[in-house]
């Protein structure tokens, strides 16, 4: 067998992950952070992450740091690698590459507290979060561009909402994501238009008339799809 043999100049880095949570709660679009229990930055807010273990895939990883780190129990509704972080001094420890992954949480995930060796965890609004530690609000803004990004194109608003939802709360979900107000009238026809949503047959009671129920179509053609 041979043996690996790196050139002089040749240093290891440190390979660990970050994980940018979004869920929606009351309305708007909220990041889960952890206080740092230990140094470098601590008592600062940060993604919750960590060092990959030896023989651990990167998404296990990424699976072990936010539950650790903040105790959540359900499963993300996504989770996925969206960039790689290795600038040489992103770390005061040393080199240390991250594999940044970006969650979406169920509908209705809000209780969390800290784990491991974050002092604690909490929810804030992803547009306008606290000091961060590291390079993290880079990796928090790139999050939110690729969120931005992929609601377009992949139906990604629908996994912020529970099975059947109204309009309204679908259009809160663009909203939330993107930081700006639409149109009510084109929204909804632009969505309707598109095939990927069909009634529920079921209808919410509430102040006024009750409201339409929606889900997603069991056949939905992409855009660009035949």
């Amino acid at each position: 067998m041979s043996t690996l043999i790196l050139p002089p100049q040749a240093t290891p880095a440190g390979l660990a992950v970050d994980v940018v949570a979004f869920a929606m709660h009351a309305g708007e679009l909220q990041v889960l952070l952890v206080e740092r229990g230990s140094l470098p930055h601590a008592r600062t807010w940060a993604l919750p992450g960590g060092f990959v273990h030896l023989n651990e895939e990167l998404h296990e990883a990424a699976l072990r740091e936010l539950r650790v780190k903040t105790s959540v129990e359900l499963e993300p509704r996504l989770l996925e690698q969206f960039y790689t972080f290795g600038a040489v001094q992103r770390d005061p420890r040393g080199r240390v590459v991250s594999v940044a992954h970006m969650a979406v949480l169920p509908h209705g995930t809000v209780k969390v507290s800290g784990g491991g060796t974050a002092l604690g965890a909490d929810w804030f609004a992803a547009h306008s979060p606290p000091p961060l530690a590291f390079d993290h609000h880079q990796i928090l803004s790139s999050a939110l561009e690729r969120l931005q990004v992929r609601l377009e194109y992949a139906l990604l608003a629908l996994e912020f909402l529970p099975e059947t939802f109204t309009l309204p709360e679908l259009q809160g979900v663009y909203e939330a994501v993107l930081n700006k107000r639409l149109d009510k009238r084109n929204f909804r026809k632009r969505l309707l238009s598109q095939g990927i949503l069909t009634t529920s047959g079921e209808r919410r009671s509430g102040v006024g008339r009750p409201a339409q129920l929606y889900r997603k179509a069991s056949r939905v053609r992409m855009p660009g799809s035949l």
